[in-house]
């Protein structure tokens, strides 16, 4: 493994989350639209990539501003031979600063049933879950409320 950092995304990284984000979800047989890729805009919706080599963009991980303090953690994806030596934690846990930075009280995401690695990664971060939706999702929630 080379080395890498988490870093904010930049516009010019937009398209190859996109690809990752296809290459993923062709991997687990999902849909995806670009939507789920989406371009850093400030302080309502955040996004992070991991940066490998020679500016190879090998991870990306999102949140949104939602209602009544719920952040959604949304587009977490790896590529496969990056798996394994903690970028998925390294991403996750910068979400929940920066959200809480925000204000968030809670962190909520979807996770498609067949992911389960997602899944377990996301509990052991804290994240219990909230149920299951109709779509074959599992809602996970996490507080992120600061303690002053």
């Amino acid at each position: 493994m080379s080395s890498y950092w988490v870093r904010p995304a930049r516009p010019a990284d937009l398209k190859a989350v996109q690809e990752l984000a296809r290459r993923v979800s062709r991997e687990y047989r999902l849909a995806v639209k670009v939507a789920q890729a989406p371009e850093p805009s400030g302080h309502a919706d955040l996004l992070w990539v991991v940066e490998a080599g020679r500016g190879e963009i090998v991870g990306s991980c999102g949140a949104r501003e939602g209602g009544g303090g719920v952040w959604e953690l949304h587009s977490l994806f790896l590529a496969p031979q990056w798996r394994g030596f903690g970028l998925g934690r390294a991403l996750v846990e910068q979400a929940i600063r920066s959200a809480s930075d925000e204000g968030a009280l809670a962190l909520a995401c979807l996770v498609p049933a067949g992911m389960p690695e997602a899944v377990a990664l996301l509990r052991r971060l804290g994240f219990v879950p909230e149920g299951a939706e109709d779509s074959g999702h599992e809602r996970l929630v996490k507080s992120v409320r600061k303690v002053s």
